[in-house]
């Protein structure tokens, strides 16, 4: 359900070049992926490598963080938390979500072998490697959900500070390392409270959805990138995929080939998309960055497919599809305030919710996350 992408903001002094890949005894990945479709993209900025950003702050630096002291930022919805700062995003934002945030991690790791998509992995490498040694590694994380990610990675890169930003307080599953912290924000208006040339790596993984403005977003991460910094986005496709990796068409239980997860996967295009138009243009990610010319050196794209469900014969896959499998059901759920919002019935959402619960815990129906 997601194709993962990276791109480098292009700088002056490096011609608009990707660093070469990196020793693979030294990658962050721990095993080669199994094949699957994620939108993967990847890439780089263009600005002089003699800008450097300050000190990002410790953990005790209040212009550092964002958390509201008062109050939590949420609300209810159709009887369930949702945050209060923005109606483009409107899943669940409670410990449930957070636990299904982090199978939906799990499932996603196990796919690519590690935290990065094997294509991105050399220019990942190269863009920790700071030529300015005065400055710490730095890494932001948009979206962070349940703040897996960023913990995984504080954890693998323990001399990197990394940031993770969302729109409510994070429950992380583990503890954090001193190294890792998280933050609220919005990124459609506060992404300008991070200095230029901030950070080596700026990950965004299914968050397009709460985006407005795509190209401002993207030339706002440029901004935020250091020189040989890399941007990553993994996002997902609105449908499911067959067991020959093939979009799936069926709209009604009664076509054949029709799968509840492919519904859920529409249901959520439709519903986002009548929130935010600019979801149009989540699966050419890739096209809109470069659309954007001299902003990013290169822009690097690929397409991966996690199982839903474990009924793949591959263990890693068996294992990665269960993984997903939970989260798309926990979806089912998180996304009512979503659905009930854009007028989808309360009927429709319960027939889902039952459909997709008897699909998964049957493991027959062979399909993909692409």
């Amino acid at each position: 359900m997601s194709e993962p992408t990276h791109a480098s903001p292009r700088r002056a002094e490096q011609g608009g070049a990707v660093p070469a890949g990196s020793d693979p005894e030294n990658s962050l990945s721990s095993q080669e992926p199994e094949q699957a479709p994620l939108h993967q993209t990847h890439g780089q900025s263009m600005k002089s490598s003699t800008e450097v950003s300050g000190d990002l702050g410790s953990r005790e630096n209040p212009n550092a963080t964002s958390a509201t002291t008062n109050s939590l930022p949420l609300r209810q919805l159709y009887g369930q938390a949702v945050n209060s700062l923005t109606d483009m995003y409107l899943f669940a934002a409670d410990a449930a979500e957070h636990t299904r945030l982090n199978a939906q991690h799990g499932a996603i790791i196990l796919t690519f072998g590690g935290l990065f998509p094997s294509e991105a992995q050399g220019v990942v490498q190269a863009s920790l490697q700071s030529p300015d040694r005065r400055l710490k590694p730095a890494v932001l994380d948009i979206g962070t959900g349940s703040g897996a990610w960023a913990i995984d990675m504080a954890k693998q890169i323990p001399e990197a500070d990394v940031i993770g930003c969302d729109l409510v307080p994070v429950n992380p599953g583990s503890e954090p390392p001193s190294n890792c912290r998280f933050e609220l924000c919005d990124v459609n208006v506060n992404l300008e409270r991070y200095p230029s040339n901030a950070f080596n790596i700026v990950h965004a993984r299914y968050v397009l959805q709460g985006i407005k403005d795509y190209p401002s977003f993207f030339k706002q991460v440029a901004r935020l990138l250091r020189p040989g910094g890399v941007f990553v986005s993994i996002e997902p496709a609105c449908a499911g995929f067959d067991a020959q990796k093939n979009r799936i068409t069926a709209k009604n239980p009664e076509d054949p080939g029709f799968t509840w997860f492919h519904r859920l996967a529409t249901y959520y295009g439709e519903a986002t998309l009548a929130g935010n138009p600019s979801l149009a243009s989540v699966e050419r990610v890739g096209g809109v960055l470069r659309d954007l010319g001299d902003t990013w050196s290169a822009v690097s794209d690929t397409s991966a497919f996690v199982p839903v469900g474990a009924w793949s014969t591959n263990p890693v896959e068996q294992r990665a599809g269960g993984l997903m499998g939970q989260s798309m059901l926990g979806a089912s759920v998180s996304t009512r305030p979503l659905f009930l919002s854009r007028g989808i019935s309360i009927e429709d959402v319960e027939r889902l919710q039952e459909g997709l619960r008897t699909e998964l815990a049957e493991s027959r129906v062979q399909q993909y996350m692409g």
